[in-house]
């Protein structure tokens, strides 16, 4: 330790969220790559012209396991923005905007392939 330093170093809770929260992102990235190939394929002219074949159902499995996938996700950023308040010692010390919008981004993602 430095001989002018306060601060020790972070504490365990502040790296568990830290790591909570790259995990949120990877798994909702992972979620993203499971839709890119899961999804039905879009019919373009171009392919119609060609007589290429499209697929026009989700892949099997894929869907359920993206939706456990996003909740999974909406989950640890709930339980970490959560964390992150509880810790936080002032109003405006941590606002932590990207666990929020990783949650709406996983609500509205959820929301988005329902319909």
């Amino acid at each position: 330790m430095k001989a002018g330093r306060r601060n020790p170093g972070m504490d365990p809770l502040s790296r568990f969220i830290r790591i909570a929260t790259l995990l949120c992102w990877a798994i909702f990235f992972s979620g993203l790559m499971l839709y890119h190939y899961g999804r039905p394929q879009i019919n373009y002219g171009f392919l119609r012209y060609l007589q290429i074949e499209v697929r026009e159902d989700w892949l099997t499995g894929t869907k359920p396991l993206l939706y456990i996938i996003l909740m999974v996700c909406t989950m640890m950023s709930l339980v970490t923005f959560f964390l992150l308040r509880q810790r936080s010692r002032r109003a405006n010390d941590n606002r932590s905007y990207n666990l929020l919008g990783l949650m709406l981004f996983s609500v509205g993602f959820i929301l988005a392939i329902s319909l």
